[in-house]
């Protein structure tokens, strides 16, 4: 029976991972991309739209309302939803509103329903004056997570430790392809914040704490959404978001203020936007809380002279939640709700997402009467949203409304694979003492069972996380009935049978009980898995005090090691870092699977029995202590006179159950200053078992007018390597990858002496020559 277990499992791992190959192939001729129309080629139809609008209509296309104000009860259960006519006539016809977003707080709709409410939306537009169709946006985060049967995929933080662009921009696309399904053309995604600060609570929705990653994931996820052409129903809007430096709250509490000077600003925080609106982003969702003492609902240059002005970006700006409002009483910088609205959009902000009710109209239709808000800049707020609708094709055929034909495509097999393989490509083996892992399935026998324990081994929410089916996707009672064997235990059930299996629900997040029975068990385990983490969050609800993991999960841990010395196994299912000092060196291996999706439990057995090598690696610096929340890339001085932070587990890290050999490092001793840098070198699996592998490329500039970091990453690449296969991997970088931002907030670069590091290779180079506008006097640069 084992034997056949085992067999049929790696037959239906090479038949998945076949059909990963073969969507990721036609993704990859997709992303052969065929440069789409710009915004402003829409400019001659939109402008003649404007000039038949009053200024009614023009303001009703800057605010965006919640589908709530539309419904009839919206605290109804999803089947029972209904749209209200006379509530759609009100915000369609005597608001003119341009946008609605969102669902009702109680759950997932059906495709069919999405189809219903849609095309009521849209058929009391056609029916206006001008027949301006709706734009609805949805927060789709990680899949359509807001229509039932879609794939729930691993969420950004999981997606960024595959380091997988590749399949970053597969999953776009799936999620395009199934939101655009339900009719809904906008996705408020993806999140290009860079998480570094690691208490907060949206650092699950980053691409983890490095400027590249979420520069390259960005991309890679905006234009798998977007495509070759937005009228394709294939596609949807991406929207960047949250423009910019949310991710950097000093307190790590959501929504309070950010202090980011100029400098790292343009660094850390503003690249992977400038680099979502090069790949065709058309439109960009403002940041909740504050920069410096500036809103960014009312930072003008940040909005208008850098966005739009500096990187050329001719989509629209939307707010977030209610966030125009808060400049009033919240942020103290607007002494009435008009002035609030006043400032936004002045500031650059060209929708309101309101959402409640249509104070943003009458206010702002109040402003642009009194002049306080020219009709040239109600004009450019429309126009780019305007741009937009007709770059997605709604003013063309039925474009506007959902196409029937796709409920019979909205599910395919391949799918399901694609998220099966992100979430294994994602877990990070982060401790593996002994070779515990891969597990010996021949130990694990009805009388020497396998230990399944932890407040996460049996819980759906916590493998998903927020934005599932709800906005803190924290009820299990949602999930769909037939989805229950998704848990970790229960995939685990799948694999040995339950015979084998003793599982005891013994703590909940934040308490212990019942721990007896498991501890007399335990003695007798042939391993114990203990499944930790967080309970499903997001925003201000996600707040915390301390990192450190709750203490009746450390003391879980502790308790069973105290009893028996059985082989621990700690998988981490989280979206933070949690510490975990007290416990780690009581585990025989530790595994860390981010939020990892609906597939997390499969993905989990196939790494633990062998079945696929973990090749994760991880996208954020794993803390120690409390109060040593530093990033890879410190500074020097940081390293310096006993400030060395000791950190869990480095940026980077991830452990596998094959070993890999780097050589032929070679890197040319100079580099002239309009030249590229080609560095090469040989990767070799030189263990006994096939794996996916991450190559990560260091760049350290030795001495410059600014104090540099130890190191940044400059390059990565993702490589599948049979055992004893050798393959060459080439890095190409230019004088643009060795910049930085300089006192004058240019980008700079010096000439001097850097260092490559790959693995434990390194080497040395010289940059020589410089003209134009940065630094181009050569400086003297030496290493010991």
């Amino acid at each position: 029976m084992h034997n056949k277990r085992v067999h049929n499992a790696r037959f239906e791992l090479y038949a998945m991972t076949l059909l990963v190959i073969l969507l990721i192939f036609t993704f990859n001729i997709h992303n052969i991309r065929t440069a789409p129309p710009p915004l402003t080629s829409y400019d001659d139809q939109v402008n003649a739209l404007l000039n038949q609008m009053t200024d009614e209509e023009k303001v009703g296309q800057m605010t965006q309302i919640t589908i709530n104000l539309i419904l009839k009860d919206p605290s109804k259960p999803p089947p029972e939803i209904e749209v209200d006519p006379a509530k759609l006539a009100i915000a369609i016809k005597d608001y003119k509103v341009g946008s609605i977003l969102n669902v009702a707080e109680t759950g997932a709709y059906s495709l069919t329903q999405w189809h219903t409410i849609i095309g009521k939306i849209q058929d009391e537009a056609r029916d206006t004056r001008l027949h301006i169709p709706v734009l609805y946006g949805i927060d789709s985060i990680h899949g359509a997570n807001y229509i039932q049967n879609a794939v729930l995929f691993p969420q950004a933080i999981a997606l960024a430790a595959t380091f997988n662009t590749t399949l970053a921009h597969a999953l776009g696309r799936i999620v395009a392809h199934q939101t655009r399904a339900a009719g809904i053309p906008w996705d408020f995604h993806p999140q290009v914040d860079v998480g570094r600060q690691k208490l907060w609570p949206r650092l699950w929705e980053t691409y983890g704490e490095d400027v590249k990653v979420a520069k390259d994931m960005g991309r890679a996820y905006t234009e798998g959404m977007q495509g070759d052409d937005l009228t394709s129903r294939e596609n949807v809007a991406a929207c960047l978001k949250h423009y910019v430096g949310y991710g950097q709250p000093l307190s790590g509490r959501d929504r309070t203020p950010a202090w980011i000077d100029d400098r790292h600003m343009h660094e850390y925080f503003l690249p992977p936007f400038e680099e979502g609106v090069r790949a065709g982003a058309v439109s960009v969702m403002i940041n909740s809380g504050e920069v410096n003492g500036i809103p960014g609902h009312a930072n003008y240059h940040l909005l208008t002279e850098i966005l739009k002005e500096r990187y050329q970006f001719h989509g629209f700006t939307v707010s977030d939640w209610e966030d125009i409002k808060r400049l009033h009483f919240r942020d103290h910088t607007a002494d009435t709700p008009k002035e609030a609205v006043r400032q936004a959009v002045m500031a650059g902000v060209d929708m309101s997402m309101v959402p409640f009710d249509y104070s943003f109209y009458d206010l702002a239709l109040e402003c642009v009467k009194d002049g306080s808000i020219p009709r040239t800049r109600l004009d450019d707020a429309v126009r780019r949203i305007l741009r937009v609708k007709y770059a997605l094709g709604l003013f063309t055929g039925n474009n506007a409304w959902p196409d029937s034909s796709a409920i019979n495509t909205f599910n395919k097999p391949e799918y399901d694979a694609t998220n099966l393989q992100a979430a294994r490509q994602a877990i990070t083996l982060l401790k593996n003492n002994g070779n515990t892992l891969p597990l010996d399935i021949t130990r694990i026998t009805e009388t020497n069972k396998l230990l399944i324990t932890g407040p996460t081994s049996n819980v759906l929410t916590s493998l998903n996380g927020g934005w599932s089916y709800t906005w803190q996707g924290n009820d299990e009672s949602i999930y769909p009935k037939n989805l229950t064997d998704k848990t970790i235990l229960e995939s685990f059930r799948k694999r040995l049978g339950s015979a084998k299996i003793d599982y005891y629900n013994s703590s909940s997040f934040d308490q212990l009980f019942n721990i007896d029975n498991l501890l007399n068990a335990a003695q007798s385990a042939s391993y114990i898995l203990v499944c930790l983490g967080e309970k499903a969050y997001t925003e201000t609800l996600g707040n915390i005090n301390d990192l450190t993991l709750d203490n009746a999960q450390l003391q879980l841990v502790e308790q069973i090691r105290n009893r028996t010395q059985v082989p621990i196994i700690i998988v981490l299912v989280q979206g933070r870092p949690r510490i975990i000092r007290r416990i780690v060196d009581m585990s025989s291996a530790i595994l860390t699977m981010y939020l990892p999706g609906m597939e997390g439990g499969q993905a989990l057995v196939d790494v633990l029995f062998g079945d696929y090598n973990p090749s994760g690696r991880l996208p954020i610096t794993y803390p120690k202590y409390n109060h040593h929340l530093s990033t890879y890339d410190y500074k020097w001085s940081e390293a310096d006179f006993g400030n060395y932070i000791d950190v869990e587990f480095e940026f980077g890290h991830g452990l596998s159950y094959t070993t890999f050999d780097y050589s032929n490092l070679n890197v040319p001793p100079t580099l002239n200053w309009n030249d590229q840098l080609i560095i090469t070198l040989s990767v070799r699996n030189s263990g006994s078992r096939q794996s996916d592998h991450t190559v990560l490329l260091y760049i350290s500039d030795l001495y410059r007018s600014i104090t540099p970091p130890n190191k940044e990453l400059k390059g990565y690449t993702k490589l599948s390597l049979q055992a004893g296969e050798q393959k060459a991997v080439q890095f190409t970088l230019n004088r643009h990858d060795l910049s930085f931002i300089g006192i004058d907030l240019t980008r700079q670069t010096e000439p001097g002496l850097f260092i490559v590091t790959v693995g434990n290779l390194r080497a040395n180079f010289t940059l020589i020559g410089g003209d134009g506008p940065v630094n181009s006097t050569p400086r003297s640069k030496s290493i010991n």
